[in-house]
Formats: C-alpha cells, structure tokens, sequence
C-alpha cells in the first residue's frame, strides 16, 4: 500500500496545498486565497472543501493508498498548542486553534500537526532538499513577511513557549520602519516581498524624474 501525506502552507496571500509520497514526490497540487473568506470558520470551510476534493482525486487514481495525516505550515504556528497566535500578515487576528478545526473536519486522519511555516520548510530541506545530510543550519523564508527556522544537532529548535527563530523580528534598523507586527525596524520590513515593494515605491518618489531601472 502507497502511503501520502497532505501538506498545507498558510501564507499572507496563498494558501498552498500538496500531496505527497514517502519520497517527497508531489502527486497533486491545490489551494485557496488567504485573504478573503471573511472569517476563520469559513476559511476551514473552504480549505476543507478543496483538500476534500484533492484526496478524492488521489484515491480515484491509486485506489489501494492510505492517507497518514495532515502538516500545517504556518507564521506564527505554535507546535506545542496547534495554534497561529496573532500573526501579523494573517487577516485572522488573534489565537486560531487551527489543528482543533481541522480535525473536526477531517476525524479520519490520525495525525493533523502545526508548524511555523519556516521550520516545516527547514524539515522539508532536511529530509529531500539542499540542507540534505546537514545538521546544522538555518532556513530563511521570503513572501509576505521573513521566518526562519533553525537547527541543531538534526532537530528543530522550538524553545520554551514554542517560538525560537523568528529572525524576521530581529532589529535590523532602530526605530526604523514600521513592521506589521507594530515595531520599528525589523528585517521583516525590510526584506519580504512588502517590504522591498515599500523600498521600491520610496526610491521612485525620492529620485522622480531621473532615469533608472526602477
């Protein structure tokens, strides 16, 4: 029997969805707009609805699979208590019990766990991609925002409360330009894909009129 797992990256702008074999190889892929669902009970809804759809598809093409569970990458995504806790570049505000949600929509799965999206991205490099045979090292994530996930010794360093590694919020420039976690000068304002958007909108208006490749 082919065993597959279900993978679900939660970004500020696009919800990815993929399953995948033991071997890492991507069998389907799906996904849904972040934004836009009006509230997080309507959000599960549809996520639940298209990754419904893709299991459907999976099982229809390799009748004879199993399905182990379910991985949830997330900013702001709590290993220990499967929650995203207020998570600037989320439009769910506050503390969402994404793993409780989803294993009432899916009961049949054994396994649903969550992950800061840069450590599930750091576990992926380890195990199929280029930190492959690495110990040591540290993943960096640019989109929407910056995370990072380290490790040490060939685990995952999550630290007391389950939030080690958020480099993205690490003063780069004091009280510098706004982050959308509310401080000042973080590396996230800087270097996600806003923040050198925001650079390039402020070199344009400083040096209008003058030729550039911006």
């Amino acid at each position: 029997m082919k065993r597959f797992s279900i993978g679900i990256d939660i970004g500020g702008t696009n919800t990815a969805i993929g399953i995948v074999d033991e071997d890492g190889n991507v069998s389907f892929k799906g996904g849904i707009d972040t934004p836009g669902h009006g509230d997080i009970a309507r959000y599960v809804k549809d996520l639940a609805a298209e990754v419904t759809e893709m299991a459907k598809n999976l099982k229809l093409s390799n009748p004879d699979c199993e399905i182990l569970g379910i991985g949830i990458g997330a900013p702001n995504g709590n290993y220990y208590s499967g929650t995203i806790e207020f998570a600037p570049n989320l439009s769910f505000r506050g503390v969402i019990h994404i793993v409780d949600l989803l294993k009432k929509e899916f009961p049949e799965y054994k396994y649903i766990a969550l992950t800061n999206d840069a450590n599930a991205a750091a576990i992926g490099e380890m195990i199929y991609g280029g930190a492959k045979g690495m110990r040591n090292f540290v993943m960096y994530t640019l989109g929407t925002g910056v995370g990072s996930g380290i490790v040490v010794n060939g685990d995952l360093v999550y630290g007391h409360d389950g939030f080690a590694g958020e480099c993205g919020h690490t003063t780069l420039i004091p009280g510098g330009r706004l982050c959308g976690c509310g401080a000042l000068g973080h590396l996230e304002a800087y270097c996600s894909a806003s923040g050198m958007k925001r650079t390039a909108f402020e070199l344009l208006a400083k040096y209008n009129g003058v030729n550039s490749i911006l």
